[in-house]
């Protein structure tokens, strides 16, 4: 006959088990026992999940992770509510229940789709120059399928010059006299090489992006030069194409990049201290569309521009 084990009797005053787990740690008392945190970040959402979590307050929150996802800082909280348990994601900011989100790498997966989501489909409404810029775009892939199709010199040339069209067709679209002192002449519609030039110094300015600059003007020089040699280039092989679409992809992207960052007016680094630690907040108190804030971690900064933020 099988001999049960003892059963464990522990009453009152006796010791426990050496198995026996601790209970949890009530959430009312977890704030005590975690690093301290920046009040600004804390208090942010604390009132977004009140105000999106209507009917709850928040009892415990504390910052879990932090990663960069595409350039962008994405923080997550793990808040605690006296009725539930939330993520919070920032940048831009939302929040999902724990009880159907427990797997916190999921969730932070899900949070990134959704953000690429939403961004693709304001998109067109935020740029109002994204038509012109896309003219070049589509220029550029009717010079790859003009190449998937060519099989003589001639029909390489033609690439060639599909190419030149693209990179013309941006530079029409993004540059204006305004771009050239007053004092100056500008230059002729097809002189790509100068225009691009006059480009990269409106776009990429200071010495700081010294080398950006230098990059962009090089590049469109060198490219510009070869796509140019291939429209005449009468013993043209399907190399000399494919380095082509290449060259004139490199520059539509590089240029392209640089315009757009130029164009947000979102700094890469805080303005006032030079900090890396920019993140955008939730504010609708603020009356601002869309209500968000930037602010910088290290001296509270913000753009725009609102009372100090305290530490």
């Amino acid at each position: 006959m099988t001999k049960r084990p003892p059963k464990s009797s522990n009453s009152p005053g006796e010791r426990p088990d050496e198995c026996s787990l601790p209970g949890r740690v009530p959430s009312a008392a977890l704030p005590e026992m975690v690093t301290p945190q920046p009040e600004h970040e804390t208090e942010d959402i604390r009132r977004y999940v009140e105000g999106q979590a209507r009917g709850e307050t928040v009892v415990h929150l504390e910052k879990v992770k932090s990663e960069s996802v595409q350039g962008r800082r994405m923080d997550v909280w793990d808040v605690h509510t006296d009725k539930s348990r939330w993520w919070v994601i920032t940048n831009l900011t939302n929040l999902y229940p724990q009880d159907h989100f427990p797997s916190l790498d999921y969730t932070l997966s899900f949070h990134v789709g959704l953000m690429a989501r939403l961004a693709e489909r304001d998109s067109p409404g935020l740029d109002p120059n994204k038509e012109r810029i896309a003219a070049a775009w589509r220029r550029l892939d009717q010079a790859q399928d003009a190449l998937d199709l060519a099989d003589e010199a001639e029909e390489f040339q033609a690439v060639g010059m599909r190419c030149r069209e693209a990179l013309l067709a941006f530079i029409r679209a993004v540059v204006d006299r305004s771009f050239v002192a007053p004092t100056e002449d500008p230059p002729k519609a097809g002189d790509f090489t100068r225009w691009a030039e006059i480009m990269a110094q409106q776009i990429a300015q200071g010495r700081s992006a010294e080398a950006v600059r230098g990059f962009l003007k090089s590049t469109a020089k060198a490219t510009w030069k070869l796509v140019s040699w291939l429209t005449h280039a009468q013993n043209a092989v399907r190399h000399d194409a494919d380095l082509a679409v290449g060259a004139t992809e490199t520059v539509l992207g590089a240029f392209t990049a640089a315009l757009m960052r130029h164009e947000s007016g979102e700094p890469d680094r805080c303005p006032n201290c030079g900090s890396y630690r920019l993140a955008s907040w939730f504010r609708p108190e603020l009356g601002i569309d869309p209500p968000y804030i930037t602010v910088c971690g290290n001296c509270k900064w913000t753009q725009p521009e609102i009372e100090p933020i305290k530490e």
